[in-house]
Protein backbone atom coordinates (compact mmCIF):
# COMPACT_ATOMS: atom_id res chain seq x y z
CA UNK A 1 0.00 0.00 0.00
CA UNK A 2 1.26 3.17 -1.21
CA UNK A 3 1.86 5.71 1.69
CA UNK A 4 0.18 8.57 -0.02
CA UNK A 5 -2.78 7.03 -0.64
CA UNK A 6 -3.85 7.54 3.24
CA UNK A 7 -3.19 11.17 2.36
CA UNK A 8 -4.79 14.37 1.21
CA UNK A 9 -2.85 15.65 -1.64
CA UNK A 10 -2.99 19.06 -3.41
CA UNK A 11 -2.64 19.85 -6.46
CA UNK A 12 -2.08 23.91 -7.59
CA UNK A 13 -3.71 24.76 -10.98
CA UNK A 14 -2.76 26.77 -13.54
CA UNK A 15 -4.79 25.59 -16.68
CA UNK A 16 -1.46 24.86 -18.13
CA UNK A 17 -0.94 21.37 -19.70
CA UNK A 18 0.95 20.30 -16.93
CA UNK A 19 -1.06 21.34 -14.38
CA UNK A 20 -3.79 18.86 -16.53
CA UNK A 21 -0.49 16.12 -16.21
CA UNK A 22 -0.25 17.12 -12.07
CA UNK A 23 -4.16 16.25 -11.16
CA UNK A 24 -3.68 13.17 -13.58
CA UNK A 25 -0.96 11.86 -11.12
CA UNK A 26 -2.19 13.12 -7.77
CA UNK A 27 -5.54 10.60 -9.21
CA UNK A 28 -3.22 8.09 -9.80
CA UNK A 29 -1.73 8.46 -6.29
CA UNK A 30 -5.13 8.85 -4.13
CA UNK A 31 -7.03 6.27 -2.73
CA UNK A 32 -9.79 8.02 -3.79
CA UNK A 33 -11.06 10.99 -5.45
CA UNK A 34 -11.86 13.23 -2.56
CA UNK A 35 -8.59 13.18 -0.96
CA UNK A 36 -7.32 15.25 -4.02
CA UNK A 37 -7.58 18.98 -4.07
CA UNK A 38 -6.51 21.57 -6.72
CA UNK A 39 -6.11 25.18 -5.69
CA UNK A 40 -6.21 28.13 -8.68
CA UNK A 41 -4.52 31.12 -7.14
CA UNK A 42 -5.31 34.47 -9.37
CA UNK A 43 -3.54 37.11 -8.79
CA UNK A 44 -4.74 40.06 -6.78
CA UNK A 45 -6.33 43.16 -9.37
CA UNK A 46 -4.20 46.34 -9.18
CA UNK A 47 -5.89 49.70 -7.66
CA UNK A 48 -5.63 50.79 -11.60
CA UNK A 49 -7.13 47.40 -12.82
CA UNK A 50 -10.43 48.89 -14.86
CA UNK A 51 -12.57 46.17 -12.95
CA UNK A 52 -11.50 47.87 -9.97
CA UNK A 53 -12.11 51.18 -11.21
CA UNK A 54 -15.20 50.50 -12.17
CA UNK A 55 -16.15 48.68 -10.10
CA UNK A 56 -17.52 45.57 -12.67
CA UNK A 57 -15.78 42.33 -11.22
CA UNK A 58 -16.00 41.14 -7.77
CA UNK A 59 -13.60 38.53 -6.15
CA UNK A 60 -16.90 36.02 -5.74
CA UNK A 61 -17.44 36.84 -9.98
CA UNK A 62 -13.72 36.05 -10.63
CA UNK A 63 -14.12 32.92 -8.26
CA UNK A 64 -17.41 32.00 -9.89
CA UNK A 65 -15.63 32.18 -13.78
CA UNK A 66 -12.58 30.44 -12.62
CA UNK A 67 -14.30 27.47 -11.34
CA UNK A 68 -16.76 27.25 -14.23
CA UNK A 69 -13.73 27.71 -16.24
CA UNK A 70 -12.16 24.89 -14.46
CA UNK A 71 -15.97 22.68 -15.02
CA UNK A 72 -15.63 23.31 -18.81
CA UNK A 73 -12.18 21.73 -18.95
CA UNK A 74 -13.22 18.06 -16.71
CA UNK A 75 -16.88 17.92 -17.79
CA UNK A 76 -16.58 14.44 -16.89
CA UNK A 77 -18.08 13.16 -13.20
CA UNK A 78 -14.86 12.03 -11.39
CA UNK A 79 -13.74 15.78 -11.48
CA UNK A 80 -16.48 17.23 -10.24
CA UNK A 81 -15.60 15.33 -7.06
CA UNK A 82 -12.34 17.50 -6.66
CA UNK A 83 -12.26 19.64 -4.31
CA UNK A 84 -11.56 23.11 -5.75
CA UNK A 85 -10.65 26.13 -4.24
CA UNK A 86 -9.65 29.71 -5.88
CA UNK A 87 -8.19 32.00 -3.90
CA UNK A 88 -5.93 35.07 -4.89
CA UNK A 89 -2.50 36.52 -3.98
CA UNK A 90 0.90 35.49 -4.17
CA UNK A 91 0.98 31.95 -5.88
CA UNK A 92 4.22 30.05 -3.62
CA UNK A 93 2.77 31.99 -0.17
CA UNK A 94 -1.01 31.34 -1.05
CA UNK A 95 -0.46 27.46 -2.40
CA UNK A 96 1.61 26.65 0.52
CA UNK A 97 -0.79 28.22 2.96
CA UNK A 98 -3.40 26.77 1.60
CA UNK A 99 -2.21 22.76 2.17
CA UNK A 100 -1.36 23.83 6.01
CA UNK A 101 -4.90 24.72 6.35
CA UNK A 102 -6.14 21.25 4.58
CA UNK A 103 -3.36 19.03 6.17
CA UNK A 104 -1.98 18.07 2.74
CA UNK A 105 0.69 15.26 3.11
CA UNK A 106 1.71 15.84 -0.21
CA UNK A 107 1.96 18.75 -2.53
CA UNK A 108 2.34 17.29 -6.42
CA UNK A 109 2.94 20.13 -9.02
CA UNK A 110 4.17 20.97 -12.40
CA UNK A 111 7.24 22.60 -12.79
CA UNK A 112 7.27 24.88 -16.02
CA UNK A 113 10.86 24.78 -16.69
CA UNK A 114 12.04 28.08 -16.93
CA UNK A 115 15.91 28.89 -17.10
CA UNK A 116 17.90 31.60 -16.84
CA UNK A 117 16.66 35.15 -16.87
CA UNK A 118 13.31 34.02 -17.17
CA UNK A 119 13.52 32.56 -13.97
CA UNK A 120 15.41 34.81 -12.63
CA UNK A 121 13.02 38.07 -13.29
CA UNK A 122 9.49 35.14 -13.12
CA UNK A 123 10.45 33.44 -10.12
CA UNK A 124 9.67 30.08 -9.83
CA UNK A 125 6.30 29.21 -7.88
CA UNK A 126 7.53 25.41 -7.66
CA UNK A 127 10.72 26.72 -5.59
CA UNK A 128 8.75 29.04 -3.24
CA UNK A 129 6.61 26.29 -2.41
CA UNK A 130 8.95 24.15 -1.85
CA UNK A 131 10.46 26.41 0.76
CA UNK A 132 7.24 27.26 2.32
CA UNK A 133 5.62 24.09 2.22
CA UNK A 134 5.10 22.35 5.36
CA UNK A 135 4.80 18.62 3.73
CA UNK A 136 6.74 17.13 1.41
CA UNK A 137 6.32 18.84 -2.42
CA UNK A 138 6.90 16.63 -5.69
CA UNK A 139 7.66 18.50 -8.36
CA UNK A 140 6.59 16.94 -11.91
CA UNK A 141 9.15 17.74 -15.06
CA UNK A 142 7.57 18.08 -18.13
Amino acid sequence: MNWFNRQTLLVPFDFSEESHQAIATALEMASTVTKVYVVHVAPDLTVASPEVVWQTLSEAARRQNIETAFHKEFPTDIYRKLNLHVCFGDPGQSIAHYAEEIGAGLIVMPSHGRTGIKRLLIGSVAERVVRMAHCPVLVLRH
